[in-house]
């Protein structure tokens, strides 16, 4: 089915954060208006009439960046949280509340209904009544997203929060009611059709529909009622997308920021509307007819791919409705850089000038839009329009344009002048307060162990340049074309790198490997294409154990050796130690008695752990984990000046299979040396005789590949160094925590073992006992 959405411009402001554009219900007129929070601390309120956008009304400054915009449930108030301040206003702009609340946490989440107000902050979330404390939690982990639901018997909502522990939250008060395991770290909350709170009967007990974004990419559907949270069905992070073939078509797709339900495609079912990271819009189709998704109805037809637009940053919200007055169900949504966009099939949007928009209006209003829209096309157009008609339309189309123009002269008159008064000023001072919000993520990719840096600005992007005090791989980049440029670093900065780019993008991203064991700090410094030039630097520290990613569930009988510390600390103190060495644990413990499970990404071994006050025991098949965190505690214990007692069980048999775990990568690098010497001969041989059917299969596997074999092979030997480093640490920290404190002829002699690999000689040397 040929389906298009067309996109029509309709507000451009200062950077915009998640969750901060909300669609008013319709009023006396058919379009809805649109309300939006942004960085300059204003809310706006505006809607489209004639093809062209109007204000409303906009607040005051509220003194604060605007986090959050919600509409009260089932009413046409609107709340805005700004700080710690939550500000409510009505539908004709006028402030009726304003409750300054003793949080330290920034409000990012809001919901409000009747007298209650649910706020959520980084890890706290609170309940207020009549503006007054009601309930509070402190959630296990980071909430990213918040919404409320009636799933728990009684007439208090209950709150349902999106984990980056990888969980779902129910929480009915300050009491956890329900917890789902999903993908990963989730990142988005949406409802599948209409949310409960806006139906005319609220149903306590009753079935909701959800769904969940996660930072894989996954987008998920769950059933939550008052006895259980269940996963229906998901729409995978790799799926195909439409038109292609080759690696690229299932390419993994990108952190979901935004989730939302609507009919667009006019097929009698709701159609699933995603924003993502990367600027990625999709909407996603579950079939005709289809008002209640089941997991065996999706399986056997799973979600296809109707539409999809790049936008070069990232989506914060989506929202639909009746935006610019045609009969169709169209989206808007909000970008990072402040832009407020609609798509709409209606064809009249293709007219920049909006004037075809102002007609599809009118005609809507005499009930002849179906007639109009259906003779966009220029042919059919002249054919149905007299020549009257068709003067007024060109007429009205100059006028616009004219209009456009003018005011872009006026914008550049403006500019000039600022630039004038920048010019004056610099004279005397330098430009120290940056006019450009930028923002970043560092964050663990598991399935290519390595990490992703994220870099994305309000405007764009100048050059980057890398600076970090530990041994770092840049592996690739992503997004616009970019030069990268490397100097050769000295052992205080062994990292130093800079990308210039090409092309204009705000939006960058970095994939770079970091050596597990050494910790330190990677700083970026980021520069704008913006008057005056200011640089922002942007500051990551990297873990000894940066390459470890939290898990749910440990395999059972996996032979572990263990750790086992005893003391005068707190939990605390234990909690604090560990966090500087693994990433994804909360600001402070949430239990008594805490438990942890880690696995790494690149080998595969696995570190479980438990500690409370005095106590502490960790368990891991990699000897190299154990030792580290033994260095990392003693060193931070002996700077408290607090008593430890450590005991370490070494244990053979992990050996083994930290071998087996790590096998796979060595042996495709030294085979890789093989299928190098093979590809030039291989290419004469297709040369002189044209035909390769002839060879073995794995032969002619090693031709079609060939230019990805040098292209590895380059980089061979900076990984093939960084896995025998793996194996040569995980020898030295085996003796060294048995008491012998140097090995070195003996890891002269693993290196040559390793040069010419074999699993079972290396296996056999790490069995031999030391003299």
């Amino acid at each position: 089915m040929d389906f298009a959405l067309h996109r029509v411009e309709l507000l451009h402001g200062e950077a915009m954060t998640k969750g901060t554009l909300v669609v008013l219900p319709v009023g006396k007129k058919k379009q809805q208006k649109i309300a939006v929070g942004d960085d300059s601390g204003v809310l706006t309120v505006f809607y489209m009439k004639k093809g062209e956008v109007q204000t409303e009304w906009k607040s005051a400054p509220l003194g604060r960046e605007i986090a959050c915009v919600v509409m009260q449930a089932g009413k046409d108030k609107l709340f805005v949280g700004c700080g710690q301040s939550i500000h409510g206003f009505t539908r004709k702009g006028k402030e009726f509340v304003k409750i300054k609340t003793n949080l330290t946490e920034t409000i990012n989440y809001l919901f409000v209904d009747e007298n209650m107000i649910w706020t959520g902050g980084e890890y706290i979330m609170n309940i207020y009544d009549q503006c007054k404390d009601f309930a509070f939690t402190m959630v296990k982990d980071k909430i990213n997203d918040l919404t409320c639901s009636p799933i728990a018997p009684g007439d208090i909502l209950s709150t349902v929060m999106a984990c980056q522990d990888k969980f779902l939250r129910v929480y009915q008060g300050d009491k956890l009611y329900h917890e789902l395991s999903v993908e990963g770290p989730c990142t988005s909350l949406g409802y599948y059709g209409t949310p409960p709170m806006e139906r005319e009967a609220r149903k306590p007990n009753g079935e909701t529909q959800m769904l969940y974004g996660t930072e894989q990419g996954m987008v998920g559907l769950c059933n939550v009622d008052a006895k259980a949270m269940r996963r229906v069905a998901g729409i995978t992070d790799r799926q195909q997308r439409p038109g292609m073939s080759g690696p690229a078509a299932a390419t993994r797709r990108a952190r979901v920021l935004s989730l939302h339900t609507a009919d667009v495609v006019k097929s009698g079912a709701l159609d699933i509307l995603v924003g993502r990271e990367d600027g990625n819009l999709e909407v996603w189709s579950l079939g005709d007819g289809v008002s209640s998704p089941s997991a065996a109805r999706l399986e056997q037809a799973p979600p296809t791919l109707t539409y999809e637009t790049g936008l070069q940053e990232s989506v914060q919200a989506i929202a639909s409705g009746s935006i610019t007055g045609s009969d169709h169900n169209e989206l808007v949504l909000t970008t990072y850089g402040g832009k407020v966009l609609a798509f709409t099939p209606c064809q009249a949007a293709r007219d920049p000038t909006g004037t075809e928009i102002a007609q599809v209006e009118e005609a809507g209003q005499t009930g002849a839009t179906a007639v109009l829209n259906s003779v966009m096309a220029q042919k059919k157009k002249m054919m149905s329009m007299s020549q009257a008609d068709q003067g007024v339309v060109k007429e009205e189309k100059q006028r616009r344009h004219k209009a456009l123009e003018a005011e872009v002269e006026r914008l550049k008159q403006a500019v000039e002048k600022e630039k004038a008064g920048y010019q004056r000023l610099s004279g005397e001072a330098i430009a120290m307060q940056t006019t450009t919000k930028v923002t970043h993520r560092f964050n663990l990719n598991s399935e290519e162990a390595c990490y992703i840096l994220t870099v994305e600005s309000q405007a764009p992007l100048e050059l980057i340049s890398l600076r970090a005090d530990v041994e770092v791989d840049l592996l690739d980049h992503d997004g616009t074309s970019a030069i990268l440029s490397r100097a050769k670093g000295d052992p205080t900065n062994p990292l130093l790198a800079t990308y210039r780019m090409q092309e204009d993008g705000s939006r960058f991203q970095i994939r770079l490997r970091t050596v597990e064991g050494l910790s330190g700090t990677i700083c970026c410094f980021v520069l704008p294409k913006r008057s005056p030039k200011t640089a922002h630097l942007v500051t990551m520290a990297v873990k000894p154990l940066s390459l470890h990613e939290k898990i749910t569930e440990v395999p059972p009988d996996v032979p572990m050796s263990e750790l086992r510390l005893t003391g005068s600390f707190t939990v605390m103190d234990m909690h604090q130690w560990l966090s500087l060495c693994v990433n994804e644990l909360p600001s402070r413990p949430t239990d008594d008695e805490m438990t942890i499970s880690y696995r790494s990404t690149f080998v595969g071994t696995l570190l479980v752990g438990k500690y409370k006050k005095g106590s502490a025991s960790f368990k891991s098949d990699s000897i190299t984990t154990i030792s580290v965190l033994k260095d990392v505690i003693t060193r931070e214990a002996t700077a408290r000046k607090i008593a430890v007692s450590i005991s370490v069980d070494v244990r053979d048999e992990t050996f083994p299979r930290f071998l087996e775990l790590i096998h796979p990568k060595l042996a495709f690098q030294h085979a890789l040396t093989q299928q190098v010497r093979l590809v030039e001969p291989l290419r004469e041989v297709q040369l002189q005789e044209g035909e390769t059917q002839f060879l073995a299969e794995e032969l002619q596997n090693v031709l079609q590949h060939a230019s990805e074999i040098q292209q590895q092979f380059e980089l061979q030997p900076q990984r093939l160094a960084f896995l025998h480093t793996i194996v040569i640490a995980a020898y030295r920290h085996k003796w060294r925590l048995r008491g012998h404190q140097s090995v070195e002829p003996r890891v002269q002699e693993l290196s040559k073992l390793l040069e010419a690999y074999n699993i079972e000689q290396v296996t056999a040397f790490f069995d031999e006992p030391i003299d």
